[in-house]
This record gives structure tokens, C-alpha cells and sequence, in this order.
């Protein structure tokens, strides 16, 4: 009995244990743990730290003189998710101050002080003038993680000459709402009395891999809107010319910047920057061709809309099971080579194709949780079309490694390569489905009753099923009850072998003879127990036993 209640106790501390042991069998996506790296990121014009060394790229809009001597601007900016490695990407609205100084505030993702993502997180960020103290050490001030999303959603900011905070303060604001100031005279890092605005330097709105050390980086695109400029405290007035910004870090190994910058058609001050947009610009080379053929480095004017004139034409989208998705950007290529971009969908303009060649447009790039889900078809240029995407369904079953059982009430995180995720819990028979998945490598992470949570790692190529194999109860009692009864089995036997070698040796204690000092029968002198014979008589002596 005492052997039943002892396997009893055995597994029920192995089942509590188990829901707090976790065994991370392949590597996964995980929240931010750390502090985000304080990595610096660039004014405009910034140089590198020569050949072989760390540098900036930098891609977006600047405007036109008319905005020389700001003393604020805004932008609207869509939050994106990134491929960073050992820097940081981050979307602003900045400029140079009249004295050299500069100032800037927007979003960043850039990795912590534990080697993790840190993403979409509010900025900003101020360099006093070239040659003061702190010029290149002024770290930027960051929000917390996911202080700039959720990905995907509008955020405004603005910053402005604050004279109320101290002669050359600048303040710097998310939505409307007050992030901080940079400091007031006497401190460090302040930005010196003549920071009242921008002087004869232009505002910017750009995206930025900073302090980098290669090109593998994917940034966005993220999509910039409403660019605005103000002369006067709380009189915000458009951008008039926005005029294309490619730069890179001086002094770095490469010979240009990859990335790009192209204005979403029919929309001024709305643009992209950052991958997956061709940048044919060299450092002092014009960008082109724009939608319209052009080559010319003006993205946007008061005067001049380079939305081309053509057919009305609206896009819409489905998956494979014939679902609506909504991407976050579309491009078309036409076969002299231009390529123009959307970001919404409904009764666009398309620009006539070049009737000299094909005369077509192909869906080139779809953009569905930052992965293109493209199929390549033609565009139709009469009317509405709909277009197929590689966007499916993946039906997730978890079972034991053991006995394959399914597990049920299991709850699978399917972490999306845009930083979002799905979440599910499997039914009786151990499934799940998860709905408009791109092609891509995902971190699963699934978390089991009674059993040991998993991090997987699956390529998801197509509509169909996948298993996700997991150690639950049965795999757990199969693998360390049979040890534990085994141990309780050869105490039970050594237990009861001490206990026959205990009996035997009371049995012989009490049958053996026992020798004891005596009379001698005949005269009755005393005799010791050793004694053979009694010394006053002789007479034999005999053993006693009591």
C-alpha cells in the first residue's frame, strides 16, 4: 500500500512540474526583454566612420527652399516591421537648426541590450552644432516597445521651437501628445541660443538604417503623408515641393544607397521609402523614371501632379479560398521598365502603358504582412479587377512525439513575419486552422496541458496540413514514471531482503545455547561456566542451559 501511494505522489509532482519546465526545442520570436540599444541615428548629410566602417542610409523627402527658417514640422507616418541586424531603422521628421544644430522625432525598431527586437517604439532625438561637446555622443530618448503601434496604424509627429521651455528648446510630440524637450541652457547637450529654427536648411521626412555594417537589412517601406512645414507657432501649411532625399553614410564600401523612395499615385505628400523600391539615384544622380517615364528628383509640387493621366481602375484582392485581403502597398511594372505604386485600392488612376511596347502592366508586388504575395497577373486596364494572391490556409495539428495522440487545448502563437501573430486553441481532435498566411519560415510557440511548452520553427509554403509534435501527459508518464517505479521497485526489494536478514539473526539469537555458571551436583561447590570438572570432588561437570 505504502508502494501504490508513493507512485501516486511520484506523478502528480511530475504533472505540477511540468507546467513550469519549458524546453525550447528550436530557436523563437519573443517579447523585448532589455533595454533598447542606444544607437545613434543620423542628421541630415551624416558621414560614416570610413572605409569598412559602420554607416547610414538614409531615403525619403526634403522640401523645397519655402520651408527654410521652420520652426516646426509633421508628418504622418504608417508603422512598419523590419529585418534588422545589428542597428536600427527608424522613420522621422527632422531638420537642420540655423546654427548647425539638429533635431528629429519619429519611430524606431532596433534591437536591446539582450540581443532582441525592440520594435515601434516613439523617438527622438538632438545634436548640438558640429564641434560642441556631445555633437556625436547625444543618445536618442526612446519610448517603450510598442509605444508606435500597433503595426500598421497613423502616427503623427510634430516637433516645433518651444521659446516658453527656454531660448533654443525644441519639443517633440506623438499624436498631439507632449514626448519631451531637449535641454535647457546649462545643460548637457543643450542645443545653444541660436536653435530658434531651421534657418536657411529645409525640413525632411525619411527612413534611416543607422549605423549599420552591410545591406541585408529590409526597412518597410514605411508610407509618409501629410508633410507639413509651419513659419509661425500652430500654423502647420503642406510641404509645396517635395524633393527626392537619397543619401548614405560618407567613407562606406559601397558605392550607393539600395534603397529607394516612389510617390503613391494620386496622392501628393504620400510616398514610400525603404525597400523593395528601385533606386536607380547615384550620389549625385537624378532618380527616375518616376510614373510618368520622367527622370526628375521631384517627388511632389504645388504646381506639378505626377499622377499621369489615364484610365479610372480599382484593385481587390483574395486568397486561395477566395477570402478578401487588403495589402499594405501594391506595385505595378509595365514593360518599359516604370514601376508606380498604391496604397489604396479603389478608383485609382492607372497611367496609359507605353503604347510603343507591350502595353501592359503586371502585379509585381503585393505586400501582405510585409511579404510579397504577388501572382504575376496582368492588369486588365478596362474597369475593376480582382487579383489572386499566394495568401492560404494551414490546418495545425498537435500531437505527442510518442503516440501521436492529439493533444487537446493546446494554444499555438503563430508569430507573422511583420512582428503580429495569430492565436488558437485546438479542438478535440488536436487541430487549429490559421487563415491568410504568406509563404514564409515561422516561429510557433505552443503551450500544452499538463504537458511541456515547444518552440518550433516550420516553413509554410503552401495551403495544406502540417504536425507540431509536443512532449504532452502520456509522454511524460512514459518517460519518467517508469524510472521512478523502477527505483521504488528495487527499494521495495532491498527493504524486504534487510528484513529477512534482520529475522534470521533474532531466530539464531534465540536458539543458540547460551552458556552460565553452575553447582556441581555431587557436593555443591560452585562452578564456573568453563569448568570441566568440579576441583572438590572431581565430578564431571555437565553444561547448563537457561
Amino acid at each position: 500500500m505504502k508502494t501504490v501511494s508513493f507512485l501516486a505522489l511520484a506523478v502528480l509532482a511530475v504533472t505540477s512540474l511540468t507546467t513550469l519546465v519549458e524546453i525550447p526545442l528550436l530557436p523563437s520570436a519573443s517579447h523585448a526583454s532589455g533595454q533598447p540599444l542606444l544607437i545613434r541615428q543620423g542628421p541630415l548629410g551624416v558621414s560614416g566612420a570610413g572605409p569598412g566602417g559602420t554607416f547610414w542610409f538614409q531615403q525619403g523627402a526634403q522640401g523645397d527652399s519655402t520651408t527654410n527658417y521652420s520652426v516646426g514640422a509633421s508628418v504622418d507616418i504608417r508603422t512598419v516591421y523590419d529585418k534588422v541586424n545589428n542597428d536600427a531603422h527608424s522613420y522621422w521628421v527632422g531638420s537642420i537648426l540655423a546654427n548647425g544644430a539638429f533635431v528629429q522625432v519619429g519611430y524606431l525598431n532596433g534591437l536591446t541590450t539582450t540581443n532582441q527586437y525592440y520594435c515601434c517604439a516613439w523617438f527622438y532625438e538632438f545634436f548640438p552644432p558640429q564641434g560642441q561637446p556631445g555633437a556625436t555622443t547625444s543618445p536618442p530618448i526612446i519610448g517603450p516597445a510598442g509605444s508606435a503601434g500597433p503595426i500598421g496604424s497613423w502616427h503623427t509627429y510634430s516637433m516645433n521651437y518651444n521659446i516658453s521651455a527656454g531660448v533654443g528648446v525644441w519639443s517633440f510630440y506623438m499624436d498631439g501628445r507632449y514626448l519631451g524637450s531637449s535641454p535647457t541652457s546649462g545643460q548637457q547637450y543643450y542645443l545653444g541660443s541660436g536653435a530658434t529654427d531651421t534657418g536657411i536648411h529645409t525640413v525632411a521626412a525619411l527612413s534611416e538604417v543607422a549605423q549599420t555594417i552591410n545591406t541585408d537589412d529590409i526597412i518597410g517601406p514605411a508610407e509618409f503623408r501629410n508633410f507639413l512645414y509651419e513659419k509661425s507657432l500652430n500654423s502647420f501649411a503642406p510641404v509645396p515641393t517635395g524633393l527626392v532625399h537619397i543619401a548614405l553614410g560618407v567613407g562606406s564600401d559601397f558605392a550607393q544607397n539600395p534603397y529607394g523612395v516612389a510617390e503613391i499615385i494620386g496622392t501628393q505628400r504620400d510616398f514610400l521609402a525603404g525597400s523593395y523600391i528601385p533606386n536607380t539615384c547615384g550620389q549625385s544622380n537624378p532618380c527616375g523614371p518616376d510614373e510618368c517615364g520622367n527622370s526628375n528628383t521631384v517627388l511632389w509640387s504645388a504646381t506639378l501632379d505626377l499622377s499621369c493621366t489615364g484610365s479610372g481602375f480599382s484593385f481587390s484582392f483574395v486568397d486561395m479560398d477566395g477570402n478578401s485581403v487588403t495589402p499594405t502597398w501594391i506595385s505595378l511594372n509595365d514593360s518599359s521598365g516604370r514601376e508606380i505604386f498604391y496604397t489604396g485600392y479603389a478608383s485609382q488612376t492607372l497611367p496609359s502603358p507605353n503604347p510603343s511596347l507591350s502595353g501592359q502592366w503586371i502585379m509585381s508586388h503585393v505586400s501582405w504582412h510585409s511579404v510579397n504575395v504577388a501572382m504575376g497577373e496582368t492588369v486588365n486596364t478596362s474597369g475593376s479587377q480582382v487579383f489572386l494572391t499566394n495568401v492560404f490556409s494551414i490546418t495545425l495539428g498537435v500531437v505527442g512525439y510518442i503516440y501521436s495522440l492529439p493533444v487537446k487545448g493546446a494554444t499555438v502563437i503563430l508569430y507573422l513575419p511583420d512582428s503580429t501573430n495569430q492565436t488558437l486553441q485546438t479542438n478535440d481532435n488536436g487541430k487549429g486552422v490559421f487563415t491568410q498566411l504568406p509563404r514564409y519560415s515561422y516561429s510557433i510557440h505552443i503551450s500544452v496541458p499538463y504537458g511541456i511548452r515547444s518552440n518550433q520553427v516550420q516553413d509554410i509554403t503552401g495551403p495544406g496540413s502540417m504536425v507540431a509534435k509536443v512532449f504532452s501527459l502520456p509522454e511524460l508518464i512514459t518517460i519518467i514514471v517508469p524510472p521512478i517505479l523502477i527505483a521504488v521497485l528495487v527499494s521495495v526489494a532491498v527493504a524486504r531482503k534487510e528484513h529477512q536478514r534482520q529475522a534470521m539473526i533474532q531466530a539464531q539469537m534465540q536458539t543458540q545455547p547460551i552458556m552460565s555458571s553452575g553447582y556441581c551436583k555431587r557436593c555443591g561447590q560452585p562452578l564456573p561456566p568453563t569448568a570441566n570438572f568440579c576441583t572438590s570432588c572431581g565430578t564431571p561437570a555437565r553444561m547448563m542451559i537457561q
